[in-house]
């Protein structure tokens, strides 16, 4: 057992001290009184009114139930009952029997049968009996046949002969008749005798005994008991009281030995409702925060870094394309020999090198482009709105290539569904950027579910048929908006996710993995994060987390908007010196959706 720290070992002495002040005052208390009491409680008299009272409450309750068995007699003895009961007329004996329970309250039921316990008849007061509040006693009388009943009920020709005594029920003869009556009581008086019963043997058990010796032992052992279980009671109440706190601030201080050593991973994950479960969620938090601060600096210092070098890639690469196309062009054009294999080697080398300066050229822009990327400039704004315009937006597209029915027409070959909430999610946006980041996600879904149509075997795909089904929801969860995009494609290998938004990480023969880390660029300016999972479509899922208006994350990319945040996207910075200002914005072009996948 762990030996109990200072704060625990404080904590039990105050809950013992606090325990005790009241425990010995109400002891020195407790024996004053009782000593003081039992002078007077053990009086002479006291045990007299007790036996008195007990034989009042004992006359009342055997006179109350000699009154149900008299009553009982009197029924029994009634010459319409005993008509009806051996007449064999089952209405009548019923009719007779409800007259009987109407005239007498404490009946509950009455039943007449005949010798062995067969029913000939029976009648109910219509309530059931309460045992909460009333005892019954059931009451067995014989009925005896009267005159001229034998074989029904016969005129009477003069008075009636009188009628035999009653008796009670024991070995019945024949077609002996017996009524069995159940009275009901008000159970108050046999409570009051019972109780009345006990005290007064307790009472008795008391004064048989020695007064001062019973006194003075038996309540003087049991304060000791109090004394000990209080002192025991409070040590295990001090321990579990401080015991859950100490532990959890001990885990709160163990915690922040791998947080200064750069570790922010840790979670405490302290549960609970006090203040130092507030502290521990507190702690969390911040740790949260540092860590996506810290991821979001070091991947924009990535990406600065990556800029640069496609900058210098761009550069390099746009310099001697246009040498050698006119070198090419220069051969081919001074060549005036008759010889047609050369002419047509000619002709082929000049087909290649355009070609493939072309693919060059097309790369330097989207290394420029990339290099170029502006710093988002957020505003306040309705993303349910801005997402229902996308959509439109889109289906506008979607129609537009579904007309042409063409490869290159990617959006009119997917079906491609938004499902945006009614309600309003505030947020702080850049329209155009957010614009472009949803678009290279949903070219990507589109591009790769046409590559994924293209490789199934025997996929000699139908003119204008559909390569699948690409869906773009959201909603709100917490202090956070959700953007999930979903498809039914192949997904992305898990082994690449990890390194999906890098730069230039493509599995694609003619892509140059730009396109996904422009998204992440552009989701990390707002504040945001995105995530690659499986889709419940069966493809892929990207799911952009973008902070609600007013949250600390959405002030804090407000304000890193606002201080500039690290830059290195500007116009001229990003062309060199003389580049023009042309080149900012709206050099960002959506040709930039190339992707892992």
């Amino acid at each position: 057992m762990r030996i109990p720290g200072r704060t625990e070992r404080r904590v039990v002495a105050a809950i013992l001290v606090t325990a005790l002040i009241p425990l010995v005052a109400s002891i020195v208390v407790a024996r004053t009184v009782i000593a003081r009491v039992s002078a007077t409680a053990f009086q002479p008299e006291f045990g007299v009114h007790l036996d008195r009272a007990l034989g009042v409450y004992a006359e009342l309750a055997a006179a109350i139930k000699q009154g149900m068995r008299s009553e009982a007699e009197a029924i029994a003895a009634a010459d319409p009952l005993r008509r009806s009961a051996f007449a064999g007329d089952a209405e009548l004996l019923g009719a007779q029997l409800a007259h009987i329970i109407a005239a007498h309250p404490a009946l509950v039921s009455l039943r007449v049968e005949r010798c062995g316990g067969e029913l000939v008849g029976a009648r109910e007061r219509g309530r059931p009996v309460d045992p909460a509040r009333e005892k019954t006693l059931t009451v067995r009388k014989a009925i005896e046949r009267a005159p001229g009943s034998a074989s029904g009920p016969a005129p009477s020709e003069g008075p009636a002969p009188p009628a035999e005594p009653t008796r009670d029920d024991g070995d019945c003869e024949g077609d002996a008749r017996t009524l069995v009556a159940t009275f009901a009581a008000p159970s108050a008086r046999f409570d009051e005798l019972e109780s009345a019963q006990a005290f007064a043997q307790a009472y008795r058990a008391l004064e048989r005994e020695h007064r001062k010796e019973y006194l003075d032992e038996s309540y003087g052992d049991a304060f000791a008991a109090l004394l000990g279980a209080t002192i025991v009671l409070a040590v295990l109440a001090g321990v579990l009281v401080a015991r859950p706190v100490v532990d959890r601030i001990a885990r709160l201080a163990a915690a922040t030995r791998p947080v200064a050593e750069g570790d922010l991973s840790v979670r405490v994950a302290l549960k609970g409702d006090d203040e130092v479960a507030d502290l521990g969620r507190a702690f969390d938090r911040m740790l949260e925060e540092l860590e996506g601060s810290r991821a979001r600096i070091e991947f924009l210092k990535r990406m600065g870094e990556w800029q640069k070098m496609a900058r210098h890639l761009a550069h390099e690469i746009k310099n001697p394309l246009t040498p050698i196309q006119l070198a090419v062009e220069e051969c081919h054009r001074r060549y005036a020999g008759s010889d047609p294999a050369y002419q047509r080697l000619l002709q082929t080398t000049l087909e290649v090198v355009e070609e493939e300066i072309g693919t060059l050229r097309r790369l330097v822009g989207e290394f420029s482009n990339f290099a170029r990327l502006p710093q988002a400039e957020l505003e306040p704004a309705d993303l349910a709105e801005f997402l229902r315009e996308q959509g439109e937006r889109f289906a506008a597209v979607e129609e537009a290539g579904r007309e042409h029915a063409s490869d290159e027409a990617l959006l009119g070959r997917v079906d491609l569904e938004f499902d945006v909430p009614a309600a309003p999610m505030p947020a702080a946006l850049d329209r155009e950027m957010l614009r472009r980041a949803l678009g290279n996600i949903v070219r990507n879904a589109a591009q790769a579910l046409r590559d994924a149509q293209r490789a199934a075997p025997g996929a000699a795909a139908r003119p204008g048929a559909l390569w699948g089904r690409v869906r773009v929801s959201a909603r709100s969860e917490g202090q956070s908006h959700l953007i999930a995009i979903d498809d039914d494609g192949p997904g992305i290998d898990p082994a690449v996710r990890d390194s999906v938004f890098d730069p230039y990480v493509t599995t694609r023969y003619d892509g140059t993995g730009l396109g996904l880390s422009i998204v992440k660029k552009i989701v990390v300016d707002h504040g945001g994060t995105i995530d690659v999972l499986d889709s419940p479509l069966g493809g892929a899922r990207f799911v952009i987390r973008l902070p609600r208006a007013g949250t600390p994350a959405a002030r804090a990319a407000q304000r890193a908007e606002g201080e500039g945040g690290p830059r290195s996207t500007s116009p001229r910075a990003a062309g060199g010196p003389g580049a023009p200002a042309a080149l900012g914005r709206e050099a960002f072009s959506d040709g930039d959706h190339e992707d892992a996948r």
